[in-house]
């Protein structure tokens, strides 16, 4: 299927550019060769391959393997915490809510707490299987790293203080990557968003975690080859993570672990149906530096992971990593593209935004229909339902989602390539 989805968009992405030829020279006639090729490339062929290349791969699902009846494993989950106090009493309450027979050992570890996170903790019921460890602040990977050392079980999920899971969360998450191939180092679970209602930027990433982020891991988990195994909500086989020493001390440190066990030949997928909940920056200044963050982590993944070195990376992973490199060329298309093309719109030139340009919008929708559709069949298998979302925010979403946080993500690019003091 993989071969197959290639060869599809290539096929598309040639038709297009003989579509786009006449769009180029007429740019050209305004902006010279090298802006009308760079923009059309990055704003409508690139994009394109991308949409051609995702729809023709979660069209024909992967098949799933058909599950052994197996003995739940013990595991333990790492919660790193820092100034978590709102939050804490309801990751631990849905820990104590699983269906799951498998023994659940907790670990949790607070990174210097400053809020009464710790003095909160000593209040709360916890069972014998759980254990606080106090640390001086010194970042997230530390913190993971002190709290693997204590894991006496094979498998390990990590989640965060603000993380609240669905109650067949760790039965679901623990079945995909205990029944997986023997190769399989992790599996990513399912996040969606917690305090969706809470403002309309919340509601805005309500969109992209139920369409963007879950049709991004959806898709690279037909491929055996998830690129985040996210430290909110992941398991992994404890012996891996230890070979690999755990954690590095960087943004990106999930991406950069995920990316680590890929390149020594391990596999890494998704289980849709292991629900977790997580809570998103509510204001826009706060999901910038979010954004800005993960665009750094992008780019640190690159120098940190042996990904160019690496003789044990499989193809498709190969792929679907360097097709990350696209990314930055995208958002400086996006905020060179969208202002210009209005600007001359308001003129009466539709030279940037007319009906070429937007042909790129139904082939979104289209996309955003298939993987709507493999979510709401997930959520029906696990009896799970989503409170209703904005309509408006689907539009924005759709329309200048990525415009607007194109320069966070460009900021966060350059910070890494100029080596900016990292910030957490």
């Amino acid at each position: 299927m993989f071969l197959i989805s290639i060869m599809f968009a290539l096929v598309c992405l040639i038709c297009s550019i003989f579509i786009n030829i006449n769009w180029i020279n007429d740019i050209a006639c305004y902006f010279g060769y090298f802006l009308a090729i760079y923009l059309v490339t990055f704003i409508s062929l690139i994009p394109g391959f991308n949409y051609v290349f995702s729809f023709i791969s979660l069209l024909f699902k992967k098949k799933e393997n058909k599950s052994c009846t197996k003995k739940e494993e013990d595991v333990t989950i790492l919660i790193p915490v820092y100034n978590a106090k709102e939050s804490i009493r309801d990751t631990l309450e849905s820990i104590q809510r699983q269906k799951y027979s498998g023994n659940i050992c907790i670990n949790i570890i607070d990174d210097g707490s400053t809020d009464g996170t710790l003095e909160l903790l000593k209040t709360i019921p916890l069972n014998s299987n759980t254990k606080i460890i106090k640390l001086e602040h010194n970042g997230k990977a530390t913190a993971l790293n002190e709290g693997l050392k204590n894991v006496k079980t094979d498998y390990t999920i990590t989640i965060d203080g603000d993380t609240v899971l669905h109650p067949l969360a760790v039965r679901n998450i623990m079945k995909k990557l205990t029944n997986s191939d023997k190769k399989t180092a992790a599996t990513a679970g399912c996040l969606f968003v917690k305090n969706a209602k809470k403002s309309f930027i919340t509601k805005l990433q309500e969109w992209d975690y139920t369409l963007g982020i879950f049709g991004v891991k959806l898709l690279q988990g037909n491929y055996n080859s998830t690129l985040v195994a996210q430290g909110a909500f992941s398991a992994y086989k404890t012996k891996l993570l230890k070979e690999i020493g755990g954690w590095k001390n960087c943004v990106g440190e999930d991406i950069v672990l995920t990316w680590q066990l890929l390149s020594k030949g391990y596999e890494t997928n998704f289980a849709k149906n292991a629900i977790a909940y997580t809570e998103v920056p509510e204001k826009f200044r706060s999901l910038g530096k979010q954004r800005k963050r993960w665009a750094r982590g992008m780019i640190e993944v690159f120098k940190k992971a042996p990904v160019f070195s690496s003789k044990k990376l499989c193809a498709k992973s190969r792929f679907l990593m360097f097709f990350n490199l696209f990314f930055p060329f995208i958002d400086l298309a996006l905020l060179i593209f969208v202002p210009l093309g209005l600007i001359l719109l308001a003129l009466g030139n539709p030279l940037l935004i007319g009906w070429i340009s937007l042909l790129v919008i139904p082939f979104g929708l289209l996309l955003c229909l298939l993987i709507e559709i493999r979510r709401k069949n997930m959520l029906k298998e696990i009896d799970c339902k989503l409170e209703r979302r904005s309509i408006l925010a689907f539009i924005v979403y759709v329309l200048l989602y990525s415009f607007i946080l194109a320069p966070y993500c460009l900021m966060g690019y350059v910070s890494e390539l100029v080596n900016r003091k990292k910030e957490w």
